[in-house]
């Protein structure tokens, strides 16, 4: 489904022709956090993917290139984040936080949320952030947008 799509006009050289988004599929973002982990380019195209009920997932592309997704995810109780850090890549290398919060590095983040649903009973919600861009490597741009993300989708629907 696209749930975005703006398109800038013809571009120089490490310049963005296109608006950075202040939501990722209907989610609100630090705006200026997302801005410093996508690349220059012309195109902007914000898709949700959604492969099962359990996962949602928001893809940034720029220019037809991957940059960007943002997911949410229902994992059994008793998951941890160090469970939902094996399915992502760019945290292979990851330490947990001081408080044990969340996964954090350049291209990457995990978050255990602090929400129920009575459509997902025995179940807790994650939320991951993946960066993709070449040569983009901004840990506090990811928590950033990583801590925004998760506290927006704590105080959504999803979490009712």
């Amino acid at each position: 489904m696209l749930f975005g799509f703006l398109a800038g006009c013809a571009g120089t050289d490490g310049e963005r022709d296109y608006g950075v988004p202040a939501e990722l599929c209907g989610v609100p973002v630090d705006r200026e956090a997302v801005s410093r982990l996508l690349p220059s380019g012309e195109q902007i195209a914000v898709r949700e993917k959604n492969p099962v009920p359990s996962r949602h997932r928001c893809q940034v592309n720029i220019d037809g290139k991957v940059a960007l997704v943002a997911s949410r995810e229902w994992w059994e109780d008793g998951a941890g984040i160090v469970d939902v850090a094996r399915g992502v890549p760019q945290l292979k290398s990851a330490k947990l936080t001081e408080d044990d919060s969340y996964l954090l590095t350049g291209t990457a983040a995990a978050k255990k949320v602090l929400c129920s649903s009575t459509e997902h009973p025995g179940h807790r919600l994650f939320v991951t952030v993946q960066v993709y861009a070449d040569g983009v490597n901004d840990s506090a741009a990811v928590e950033k947008v990583m801590t925004s993300y998760a506290r927006s989708v704590e105080d959504s629907a999803a979490c009712r």
